[in-house]
């Protein structure tokens, strides 16, 4: 079932207690799927997804590095490089398809990401005006992509060109992206009701 979506809209909820990424596709006002850890933004635990009805059937368990099937079988992981002066380096190796690249692909995620200008941009102030898309393909597949979307609040669209990537797996891109890169006032509310005595 999750394995079907092939186009897909993401949102994040943020509280002291929890994070949550809702999936949602056109024409359905609930959510499709439900990437959920009781935990602040920042925590360890591993995020359970569920799908089906009523969001109650486990199709898997991620973090920001790695997704594993139910039975705890490993699908994969994501590992992102940074680095100063060029595009930060993304893999997204999935055990039965092998490593696809990341790379950012449109002129304001290449200006911004991928140039030797990035270090001159407020990350948080550059979120507010443009998106920044990343596409990860290889020679043996078309793989997928993200966006993040314009706008203060991170929310994300999604677009699978091979049936044979991972949702799971696509899940923790997203959650590694939207933990270590993506801005959002909302983290720094998060930070503040967590420990009010932090600056």
């Amino acid at each position: 079932m999750i394995q079907s979506l092939n186009s897909f809209t993401v949102t994040v909820e943020y509280a002291r207690s929890h994070t949550t990424f809702l999936a949602h596709v056109d024409g359905r006002q609930e959510p499709v799927v439900r990437v959920h850890r009781e935990v602040h933004y920042e925590g360890a635990r591993p995020y359970t997804v569920t799908a089906g009805q009523g969001l109650a059937e486990c199709v898997g368990f991620l973090n920001e590095w790695k997704a594993w099937l139910p039975d705890r079988t490993p699908v994969g992981t994501v590992e992102r490089r940074s680095r100063t002066s060029s595009a930060d380096r993304w893999t997204f190796a999935q055990h039965d398809l092998g490593e696809l690249a990341g790379e950012p692909v449109g002129a304001g995620s290449r200006l911004r990401h991928a140039s030797p200008l990035r270090m001159a941009f407020d990350a948080a102030q550059v979120n507010h005006v443009l998106a920044h898309r990343l596409r990860f393909r290889s020679n043996a597949s078309e793989g997928f992509e993200f966006s993040r979307r314009a706008g203060i609040r991170a929310s994300y669209e999604v677009v699978v060109h091979d049936a044979r990537v991972s949702r799971l797996l696509v899940f923790c891109c997203l959650a590694q992206f939207n933990r270590f890169v993506a801005s959002d006032p909302r983290k720094n509310l998060v930070d503040l009701t967590s420990n009010p005595l932090k600056d």
